[in-house]
């Protein structure tokens, strides 16, 4: 197993040497102010600076797996899957990333205000969840192979925080605002526009299979 080191955090943008390179979600729009800076060490023994720009909250770490020679960087909320050697993220996910906790094997549970994204060590699979809050989540922690927190309930003045739980092996999901709400309101459905609205019921007529063609 390799614990060469592969980065180091900078206090900004350095006024000398190599351009630094910018890495986004996106290549078609450039990013030219100031962001999560950091010196990545190739395996060739050279470095560049990276600097990722950020999403959308105040969140900011990196976690390091050098035996995968890879990196997860959290940039303001962003995620970046990042390897020392390449300019270009493996791939993104999230936006408003608030909380992360890692596991004793290594993997990382990130939360932002809706939902838990897993990021399994194990075997590299990313899994995201349904939303489970209304908008927030919090008091993470972490109790064998379950997440525990919880999660703001805008529609109950008397206890605005509800508790919630996934089991990290078969991805079940127990309680949370979001989840009990509508779990209680079966008559109500979430809108392309996140919106609540009364559920739409639909009636389709199957064809017979000889007029498909």
């Amino acid at each position: 197993m390799t614990t060469e080191k592969q980065y180091e955090i900078l206090n900004g943008l350095p006024p000398y040497g190599p351009m630094y390179i910018s890495v986004t979600t996106d290549d078609s729009e450039p990013y030219a102010s100031e962001g999560y800076v950091l010196r990545l060490f190739k395996s060739d023994g050279t470095s560049w600076v990276a600097n990722f720009r950020p999403g959308w909250t105040r969140y900011y770490n990196t976690f390091d797996f050098p035996d995968k020679k890879t990196l997860v960087v959290i940039a303001g909320g962003q995620g970046y899957v990042m390897s020392p050697d390449d300019e270009k993220p493996k791939f993104t996910f999230g936006l408003t990333i608030t909380e992360v906790l890692q596991t004793v094997d290594g993997s990382l549970i990130c939360a932002d205000n809706v939902r838990i994204v897993f990021l399994d060590n194990s075997n590299g699979q990313l899994w995201v969840s349904e939303r489970i809050s209304w908008d927030g989540i919090k008091d993470l922690k972490i109790s064998g192979d379950t997440v525990q927190g919880t999660t703001y309930d805008p529609t109950n003045s008397i206890q605005e925080w509800c508790d919630f739980s996934i089991n990290l092996k078969t991805k079940e999901i127990t309680g949370g605002s979001y989840t009990d709400f509508l779990k209680h309101n079966p008559h109500l459905e979430v809108g392309d526009n996140g919106m609540l609205r009364e559920k739409v019921t639909t009636i389709t007529t199957k064809k017979p299979w000889w007029k498909i063609w």
